[in-house]
């Protein structure tokens, strides 16, 4: 009876990473169609602290590459007047250290 239950457990716990996976993803594709707000949100929530600029590119798209970070926008303002978007900050060896969305005042 143990086995039967770590193996439900095993298959419970791989079906929601799968499902994690499957909503970044999807949530990656809707913004390349839409530019929303809503679902590059859920992008930054859902990308996995250990990811790499070639990992943004895929789920997002070719981004606004500033040398530093990538950035990728809606097509809103924010309360202060600045374009909204999220902001990828990344290494010398492509890793993201920081992410964020937000208004992008310069």
């Amino acid at each position: 009876m143990r086995k039967s239950i770590k193996y439900l457990l095993f298959f419970t716990l791989l079906a929601a990473g799968c499902n994690s996976k499957n909503e970044l993803q999807q949530s990656g594709l809707h913004y390349q169609q839409y530019q929303d707000y809503k679902s590059l949100e859920n992008v930054v929530k859902l990308l996995p602290a250990d990811a790499d600029t070639l990992a943004v590119k895929n789920i997002l798209g070719m981004p606004n590459d500033m040398g530093f970070e990538y950035r990728y926008t809606v097509d809103s303002t924010g309360e202060n007047g600045c374009t909204i978007g999220a902001v990828f900050q990344i290494n010398a060896k492509g890793k993201i250290t920081q992410k964020w969305i937000d208004e992008i005042c310069e």
